[in-house]
């Protein structure tokens, strides 16, 4: 049966789901973590602010309102239910979530509606950083999905294709010879079929240092855009994220080569 895009219930139930998944994580974080403060933690471990009507931008926003309402009192809110439940992390999921659900359903339409997650994709599902490159070299890319309700893995040409327009822009318009990304898919076998030996040589070791960007999250979201309920059961059963990101880089040269012998 062909996938069908998700309704707006199945969004709504992927935002709560997703939520509480991550305030599981917090509680964990925090008590493994006694130093770091849970206003800290939960702006910058865990994506939750940017699905509540605190924020007023979209997906990415360029202002964060972390100091004003609605987002302080839910924020301290939050923090007297930790200190009150560090020692439960169900009970401190359920109240915690109770105290955002409110502000996730007032934004759930405008964030249902929200389509600039593939704003400035240039390659189909990559998308390319000149403009925050360090080495002139090396260009850095980011992956999404543009093939929704697809996955990018569905078409064995879909990514392949993006890669090698990838190397077009990177070699004749940007006049680098590099290309590198950190994700968490560099631990997948389906995404490591398009990349040469060279990628796999320079992978780094896993980063287990989470933070709330997509390079940690995304591998809970489904090609649907749904909660990924299997790697959501492997976080719960053990307090651990399914794969952390690796960087690596190669040539484009390389790239090409091994992506034109698929």
């Amino acid at each position: 049966m062909e996938p069908q895009p998700k309704t707006i219930e199945e969004h709504r139930d992927y935002l709560y789901g997703i939520v509480r998944l991550k305030l599981f994580f917090l509680h964990g974080f925090l008590n493994k973590h006694p130093e770091e403060k849970f206003a800290d933690a939960l702006r910058n471990r865990v994506d939750i602010y940017r699905k509540t009507s605190a924020n007023r931008g979209l997906l990415n926003p360029t202002e964060f309102f972390y100091d004003v309402e609605p987002w302080v009192s839910m924020e301290c809110k939050a923090g007297e239910l930790f200190e009150l439940y560090k020692n439960d992390v169900a009970a401190f999921e359920n109240a915690a979530f109770e105290v955002f659900k409110p502000s996730i359903d007032e934004r759930l339409e405008k964030d249902f509606a929200d389509k600039s997650g593939l704003a400035g994709y240039q390659c189909g599902s990559i998308r390319h950083e000149y403009e925050k490159r360090h080495d002139p070299d090396t260009i850095h890319f980011h992956i999404a999905n543009a093939v929704c309700p697809h996955s990018i893995f569905d078409d064995p040409n879909h990514l392949r294709d993006c890669l090698l327009q990838l190397c077009d822009h990177v070699e004749k318009d940007l006049g680098a010879t590099k290309v590198a990304c950190g994700t968490w898919l560099n631990q997948n076998p389906k995404w490591l079929h398009y990349f040469p030996q060279e990628w796999r040589d320079h992978m780094s070791a896993p980063n287990t240092d989470v933070h709330w960007h997509y390079g940690y999250w995304g591998q809970f979201i489904s090609a649907r855009g749904t909660l990924n309920r299997k790697y959501e059961k492997y976080l719960r059963e053990t307090g651990e994220l399914p794969h952390y990101p690796c960087g690596s880089w190669c040539t484009v040269e390389s790239l090409r080569a091994h992506l034109l012998s698929l």
